[in-house]
């Protein structure tokens, strides 16, 4: 079935909106289907680093667009530690078919609709959610767990959204009804990241390692004091990374080595990669947004 609009062009939208509202005070790179974050590359300066695998939608008939998730894909993120697991955002349409027809009818280029000077309505922002891997996984817990590898090309159905009656979107798969998960709009994502994120969230923090010799655990709200507090940190300081644990708190981890994803039963099948996204906000974006 066709998609909904590219996944490409989200990407490309969804890159350039990082890049306008945190300017130079945010980095973005692609990294290859199996590998992590390499924290050694990260800038050395205070910040936070996390994942987005962006998702499309497929035209599912009248009205209807799917969101299909890769199983063996999905697989492997869960396998990661919780601060290395991705968000998944993908859009929730509210138009019939494909989104450049739909804009062309309307006069609209469809090139115009990753600014907001397209219109609320219109702009791609208005219309893209937000998920963590633990969330998407609990929708899929059935199918992932009859999965059970990260072999790719086996797709589920995440969610059906009707954009013609909003209530009757039917997350999972047919012919079941899991609980619907508590999405995040794009633009409230930033918001909420800006400060200290929810519980549960999957994010890197790098602090000095000055700031972390108080105590070993910390609250959200004290991690985020803590990165305003180290804005002007020299770049030769030692870093550390603290990500959170099971109770939403954060504490200081080792580094990775090596490729976290990469598994010895993965295999190249079905898409031949990830549309993943590492973000890095320097502290110094987040002390500008307050």
């Amino acid at each position: 079935m066709p998609v909904s609009v590219p996944e490409k062009t989200l990407e490309h939208w969804c890159s350039q909106y990082i890049t306008y509202r945190y300017s130079s005070y945010a980095a973005l790179w692609w990294p290859a289907k199996g590998e992590d974050i390499d924290v050694g590359g990260l800038p050395p300066r205070p910040g936070k680093a996390v994942q987005l695998e962006l998702k499309t939608t497929t035209v599912a008939g009248s009205w209807l667009h799917d969101v299909k998730i890769d199983l063996g894909q999905l697989w492997e993120y869960c396998r990661r530690p919780s601060g290395h697991q991705p968000f998944y955002v993908f859009p929730q349409p509210d138009w019939d078919g494909l989104l450049k027809d739909v804009a062309a009818a309307d006069g609209r280029e469809v090139t115009e609709l990753g600014f907001s000077r397209s219109g609320y309505s219109w702009w791609f922002a208005g219309w893209m959610l937000v998920l963590t891997t633990q969330q998407v996984a609990t929708v899929l817990s059935q199918e992932l767990k009859a999965h059970g590898s990260a072999k790719r090309g086996t797709k589920e159905r995440l969610v059906r959204f009707d954009s013609k009656d909003p209530s009757k979107t039917a997350w999972g798969p047919a012919g079941r009804r899991p609980s619907a998960p508590k999405t995040v709009s794009w633009l409230n994502f930033w918001n909420v990241l800006e400060e200290c994120g929810r519980s549960g969230w999957p994010q890197l923090i790098r602090l000095p390692e000055r700031a972390t010799r108080a105590q070993g655990r910390y609250q959200p709200r004290q991690v985020a004091t803590m990165l305003r507090e180290t804005v002007e940190t020299r770049d030769y300081e030692p870093l550390v990374t603290l990500q959170p644990d099971a109770d939403g708190n954060y504490q200081v981890t080792p580094d990775p080595v090596g490729d976290l994803g990469r598994s010895g039963e993965e295999e190249d099948v079905g898409e031949p990669g990830d549309n993943r996204q590492v973000v890095f906000l320097d502290a110094r974006a987040l002390l500008r947004a307050r």
